[in-house]
């Protein structure tokens, strides 16, 4: 019994058990893609914060066929409070006010020990480290005749990789992972049976 095709048959599948490492590996680099788009999105939804910032922080490190996955980092200091929304926008040293901030969506916060400084290159959100004596140590008049309250330090936000580590953002981002790579790998299958 001779059974016609049969060797053109087990030459193609072989073929395409050669052509999976390149297959899946193109699909998880489209799919990390699509995913670092959708982690920018959502982290916009949750923070008030730039795109830019968050697609700064974020770094894709391709798949090859050999490795099998698509790895995506984020990395990036702790933000100045000024990237997000605040206000007074004008610092006024005669009629200071407390600064009031909003990192996330709909949650606006006033600072009380906290200003607004103009250095006039730089605007940043201060905020006493001991206000009104409260490092233990007697305050002494300066020669001005005002009670200085130093040191003062600059206040600032979580960084972008904490803000990836959000509960929500994370389950998202893991749906659409597994969504994206449903489509892909069908698609890229589809492309090397043609």
């Amino acid at each position: 019994m001779k059974v016609e095709g049969l060797r053109e048959a087990v030459k193609v599948v072989k073929s395409l058990k050669e052509r999976m490492d390149e297959v899946s590996s193109k699909a998880l680099n489209r799919v990390g893609e699509g995913v670092m788009t959708e982690a920018n999105r959502k982290v916009r939804e949750t923070y008030q914060i730039k795109a830019s910032e968050v697609k700064g922080a974020l770094k894709l490190v391709y798949a090859s066929a050999s490795s099998g996955e698509a790895i995506i980092k984020a990395s990036g200091p702790n933000l100045p409070l000024t990237r997000f929304k605040y206000s007074p926008k004008n610092w006024n040293p005669r009629k200071p006010k407390p600064a009031k901030v909003e990192v996330r969506k709909g949650e606006s916060k006033t600072i009380r020990s906290a200003y607004i400084r103009n250095t006039g290159s730089k605007v940043m959100v201060m905020k006493r480290k001991f206000p009104s004596g409260q490092s233990g140590v007697k305050r002494v008049k300066n020669p001005q005749g005002n009670y200085p309250e130093l040191p003062v330090e600059e206040i600032r936000s979580p960084a972008i990789a904490v803000m990836l580590n959000a509960p929500e953002v994370i389950k998202h981002v893991e749906e659409q992972a597994e969504e994206r790579m449903h489509k892909r790998l069908d698609h890229e299958i589809g492309r090397i049976l043609k």
